[in-house]
């Protein structure tokens, strides 16, 4: 019988990845040793003579007993073992999270340059360092991302972030560590148009990790991330793999983390990594037996808030939740809160009695079923934006405003030229900026009320910082005033006013004599 053979179909075959999970019980070294052989040993990532770059997540001023930041002796052991195991090149080891020159100051206080030295390694601080620009023409943010030459030129690039919660992105592991390859100038950028999960996407379509271990014997859960560093959490495990997309779903899962991060999605709608399990080797410890339950963002919100605020995710993503996450880190404490609520995203089922719900209930996303949006204030979106979730929360009288009606009340009794320097913020919120102020480190800034006091400390360390970068001598205070009162008085208010005005006006007199 004549016959034609069928064509071989081709088939879109993805390579899997390979992920250890192990406990960080007895020696470091032994233990790092361990979770690299599980994937074939240092010498299959590390050729003789190739250079090796090590990027730790480091968090100027923090310790790695908080769970933030990567221990010294993890980078410490891992340089050794490459040493004895590899032959290799030029190993490097740098990390850019401050400004004015506060990284420097970080490793010179925290033993990293000494560290560097004794091992023979090259510190690198990249914010003083050589720069690329590497263009993406389909990027999902900057179209030419500015990177260090280093990382990027490296032969190998070795990711050592920690285990954490991160209330902007929800987990953050290898491909978040790599933001702190970004320039402080984007960086700003990029805060500005909340789209940090769409730039380590594009970071890592550019450079991704060879090698990833997680340092996670300390982890960090809650809010956590880059600005609260109170909730430790001792998870005991070091998480390893040759695909970053894969180790972070896997860390994400360790932490029984709701595990729809979009960035993570993306990376592997490019082909970075693979964001399915189907698709991971899993070696050491199962993924059941590594659990360890870390408090969510969310779940960090309700317990500041007194229970007030509680937040129900119905299996969202990671867009919905760290919007309305965000919104509502500015106002962590009982005391910012008028009328307790039930915060509601995701797509799943609300199993709730009513006996247990909040005086008040808002519902966020396209995702949310059409039968419970009847049951509060939908806020619809994909995501649904911060602005739109804010206008809600004060529609619903969710959120205090007594010290902005204050803010408001002084700004009427003044004129546009007499406040033409000045910003103010209060209830969380920028209220005022003057035409001759910039919204930069160095401009003067009026904080109205105790809930701006996280938000004023982190500005002051800013601003402290650039003073530092561009040799300016001047005191915080003198540009910078917080009034720290849940009740601020228009008295007050009008006698910080007094005070960052003489300073504009002896500032502006010396800059006229020239």
């Amino acid at each position: 019988m004549d016959s034609k053979a069928k064509k071989t179909p081709v088939l879109n075959i993805r390579k899997s990845s390979n992920v250890y999970i192990g406990t960080g019980n007895g020696l470091l070294k032994k233990n790092i040793k361990r979770s690299v052989d599980a994937l074939g040993g240092l010498p299959r990532f590390i050729k003789p003579g190739q250079s090796v770059f090590i990027k730790p997540n480091l968090t100027a001023t923090q310790e790695a007993i908080t769970g933030g930041v990567t221990d010294i002796d993890f980078v410490k052991k891992l340089i050794e073992l490459i040493r004895e195991e590899c032959e290799p090149g030029h190993i490097m080891v740098g990390e850019n999270t401050g400004q004015g020159g506060a990284m420097g100051r970080y490793f010179e206080s925290h033993g990293w340059r000494a560290m560097c030295e004794a091992y023979g390694a090259e510190l690198v601080d990249f914010e003083k360092d050589e720069w690329g620009e590497y263009p993406l023409p389909d990027a999902l943010v900057l179209d030419v991302v500015r990177l260090p030459k280093k990382v990027v030129e490296a032969d190998v690039f070795i990711s050592l972030p920690v285990l954490k919660n991160h209330d902007t992105v929800c987990v953050t592991g290898a491909i978040k560590n790599s933001f702190g390859l970004v320039s402080m100038l984007d960086r700003r950028e990029i805060h500005r148009m909340y789209a940090i999960e769409q730039s380590v996407v594009d970071i890592a379509r550019i450079r991704k990790p060879d090698l990833t271990i997680v340092d996670g014997r300390i982890g960090m859960e809650g809010i956590a991330g880059g600005s609260r560093f109170d909730h430790p959490r001792y998870a005991n495990r070091i998480i390893a793999g040759d695909d970053p997309v894969a180790v972070d779903v896997v860390c994400a899962h360790v932490m029984m983390q709701n595990p729809r991060v979009c960035y993570l999605d993306w990376c592997d709608a490019y082909g970075v990594g693979n964001a399915n399990l189907d698709y991971v080797n899993f070696r050491g410890m199962s993924l059941e037996e590594a659990k360890v339950k870390f408090m969510s963002p969310g779940e960090q919100i309700a317990e500041l808030t007194d229970d007030r605020i509680h937040m129900h995710d119905l299996g969202a993503c990671s867009r919905c939740i760290s919007l309305t996450q965000g919104t509502l880190r500015r106002f962590d404490n009982p005391h910012t809160i008028l009328r307790e609520a039930d915060i509601v995203y995701g797509p799943g089922e609300w199993k709730i009695e009513e006996k247990d719900r909040k005086e008040t209930c808002i519902l966020v996303g396209d995702c949310i079923m059409e039968k419970y949006r009847g049951m509060g204030t939908w806020v619809p979106g994909c995501p649904a934006t911060e602005e739109e979730i804010f206008k809600v929360f004060n529609k619903e009288g969710i959120l205090c405003h007594k010290c902005a009606n204050v803010a408001r009340e002084f700004i009427a009794r003044h004129t546009d030229d007499e406040l033409a320097f000045l910003r103010i913020l209060a209830s969380n919120q920028t209220i005022y900026r003057g035409r001759d102020n910039h919204a930069e480190a160095t401009d003067h800034v009026l904080l109205i009320g105790k809930c701006m006091m996280e938000y004023g400390y982190n500005h002051a360390m800013r601003s402290m910082a650039e003073f530092r970068e561009r040799g300016i001598e001047t005191k915080i205070e003198d540009l910078v005033i917080l009034i720290r009162e849940h009740d601020v008085t228009l008295e007050q208010v009008e006698e910080a006013y007094q005070k960052l005005r003489a300073h504009y006006e002896a500032e502006q007199a010396a800059a006229s004599r020239g």
